[in-house]
């Protein structure tokens, strides 16, 4: 299967510990007190070899953002471009977003509290790039069933809102300890709501 894009083709297992283990520091310690320091002894990687990556604690913790929206965009395509049928495809993706957010709380927090962190101004070109193949692969999908008749018509951007717009508020409950419902036991009833409102009915 073709990959978003090519940041991580040949990552180093190295690189990748380093990313998980500030990530890991970010949520038990703060994004603020933690110091390249931590994530070396937590990582059991050398100085060098964190320098080497990254040359400081703000450039590691842009990589901590874009490898979580990576590692969630390419779960989220793997979970609808092999699905034929439209209603099945939506059903499949709210409950990957839940169950993703649900398996990785951690990483669904930093990516809903540091979007707009002064950090990500050096990365915008990446991220842009990043969004852009995600829904450029995503839109190949939802334009099919468009063109079918069984979705309907509507401007793009209210298919990202009809689509992620519920996902995305439910987990930011779900992770602040306010969801009174299980992200399982919500997932069938809010992917069918989804349906409902872009699905084309009939009868």
């Amino acid at each position: 299967m073709k990959t978003i894009n090519s940041r991580n083709k040949g990552t180093p297992s190295r690189k990748r510990l380093i990313i998980e283990t500030a990530l890991s520091c970010f949520t038990e310690l703060g994004l603020d007190r933690t110091n390249m320091e931590d994530i070396r002894k937590r990582s059991g990687a050398s100085t060098g070899s964190i320098y080497h990556h990254f040359k400081s604690k703000e450039q590691l913790a842009a990589e901590v953002y874009l490898e979580g929206i990576w590692r969630y965009q390419e779960g989220f395509l793997s979970a609808i471009e092999d699905k034929a049928d439209a209603r099945e495809g939506i059903h499949a993706v709210v409950r990957y977003h839940l169950a993703w957010v649900e398996d990785n709380p951690h990483w669904a927090r930093f990516l809903f509290q540091q979007r707009r962190a002064e950090f990500m101004d050096a990365t915008e070109g990446e991220f842009s790039q990043i969004n852009a193949d995600f829904f450029g692969r995503a839109s190949l999908w939802f334009g099919r069933h468009v063109r079918a008749g069984t979705f309907r018509r509507l401007p793009a951007d209210l298919y990202v809102a009809l689509l992620l717009g519920p996902c995305q508020e439910y987990t930011r409950m779900y992770l602040a300890g306010r969801a009174r419902t299980k992200p399982d036991e919500i997932a069938d009833e809010l992917a069918e709501a989804i349906w409902r409102a872009i699905g084309e009915q009939t009868g």
